[in-house]
């Protein structure tokens, strides 16, 4: 099997996990707060910006290469860089990891988890499973992901919308732990303390 071949199996084989894993849990959370106490408290924090470039931006515009890397046009050739086999698979294992990693924070996380930057009447602050170590593992683990099927699909063009949206991403790191210091005070401060925000602490 040709690098190319193997790269688009690799890649659809991510992708579809991922989607799956994120609608499950979507689906799961749309039921609990349909039975929930308390609807989400305020507005998005994130920003029109951000969120206007990653959902009418990045979005669109992945689809469209995404779709045409399936479609494997000729001129796709020139977007394309070498990649060995093993390279493939090892990265391959991050992204499977990111996966697996996603599904113990939404586990973790359980109700507390929103897609927007918001929170609900009665979101507590999640300490346990990763979230003893790091304050964003979620990002963590969406990083690993989006890193691993950029590189997979060896395309300088999916490549950097994916770490674009990356970077969309991070940026909702300062917002986010400004809506949760205004939210939980001196208790998130402490926390802050002893946490990473991507990685475990040294």
């Amino acid at each position: 099997m040709g690098q190319q071949a193997l790269s688009r199996i690799v890649l659809w084989g991510l992708i579809v996990l991922f989607l799956l894993v994120r609608a499950f849990f979507t689906i799961r959370l749309r039921e609990k707060h349909d039975r929930g106490p308390g609807p989400i408290n305020g507005n998005s924090r994130e920003g029109k910006a951000n969120f206007i470039v990653r959902r009418f931006v990045l979005v669109p515009a992945l689809s469209v290469f995404l779709f045409l890397y399936s479609l494997n046009p000729s001129w796709m050739t020139s977007l394309s860089f070498p990649l060995p086999q093993w390279a493939i698979w090892l990265v391959a294992i991050l992204g499977l990891c990111g996966i697996a990693f996603l599904m113990w924070v939404h586990v973790c996380l359980g109700n507390e988890w929103t897609a927007k930057l918001q929170l609900r009447k009665d979101h507590r602050l999640v300490q346990s499973g990763p979230y003893s170590k790091i304050r964003h593992p979620m990002y963590t683990a969406l990083f690993a992901i989006y890193f691993s099927i950029g590189i997979v699909s060896s395309n300088y063009i999916i490549l950097i919308l994916l770490t674009t949206a990356i970077l969309s991403i991070a940026l909702r790191i300062p917002k986010e732990e400004e809506l949760l210091i205004e939210r939980f005070g001196e208790e998130y401060r402490t926390y802050k303390q002893k946490t990473g925000s991507l990685f475990p602490k040294l």
